[in-house]
């Protein structure tokens, strides 16, 4: 397959910069990010923008934050009491915890998988559950984030189409690919090669798309 359109599997590679040219993320054309295309897996703007992209073609893209990570949500940056956290155990800046609403009982709990914080983060959402980054640690309160590490932002992807393949019926079915594990086993131990050392990715992160 030759061009990207809905219901094929496509491996991009991209450098992800902020408008200053601040660069974000990284990812190389050896470890492609793997995804389906017309599923609304990945930000609206980058989806529309791969739409037509032939094998092998680069382009570049600007993406303002409404068609990328959504706006930044001053409601959702929360300030805990450490007593709500003494069942999370030790915490640490840039910690990930999931939050849960239930009759006005907040709890906090650790995301049990990498792909579980990519599926809760709070985009669009009108609750205030999902995940929550720590971003400051007090004596007796924590300050935690709950947008995308991105919110807000204008964005852009240099990108590569690598390969578009014919998805099986179960990524057709699910609108995610088989091995979703293969991002983290071609990773390994080599996280700082692919991501900057100054707010981008590390090695206690996840990749957060949507």
């Amino acid at each position: 397959m030759d061009v990207i359109e809905d219901k094929t599997k496509v491996s991009i590679a991209y450098v992800l910069k902020e408008k200053t040219g601040r660069i974000l993320e990284e990812v190389p054309a050896k470890y492609p990010f793997v995804y389906i295309h017309g599923y609304n897996n990945i930000i609206p703007g980058l989806e529309t923008a791969l739409v037509g992209r032939k094998l092998g073609e680069k382009f570049s893209v600007e993406i303002p934050s409404d068609l990328g990570y959504g706006a930044y949500r001053d409601d959702l940056v929360l300030q805990v009491p450490k007593a709500e956290l003494e069942d999370v155990g030790e915490l640490w800046l840039g910690m990930e915890l999931e939050m849960f609403m239930d009759n006005d009982i907040r709890e906090f709990q650790l995301p049990d998988t990498a792909d579980e914080f990519c599926d809760d983060l709070n985009l669009d959402d009108d609750d205030s559950d999902g995940i929550y980054i720590v971003k400051e640690i007090y004596k007796d309160t924590v300050l935690v984030d709950g947008n995308h590490p991105f919110a807000g932002k204008d964005l852009i992807f240099e990108v590569e189409v690598i390969a578009i393949e014919a998805p099986s019926f179960t990524e057709l079915e699910t609108g995610f690919p088989d091995h979703e594990d293969d991002y983290d086993d071609n990773f390994g131990d080599n996280y700082e090669d692919h991501y900057d050392n100054d707010g981008g990715f590390n090695e206690n992160e996840n990749r957060r798309w949507r």
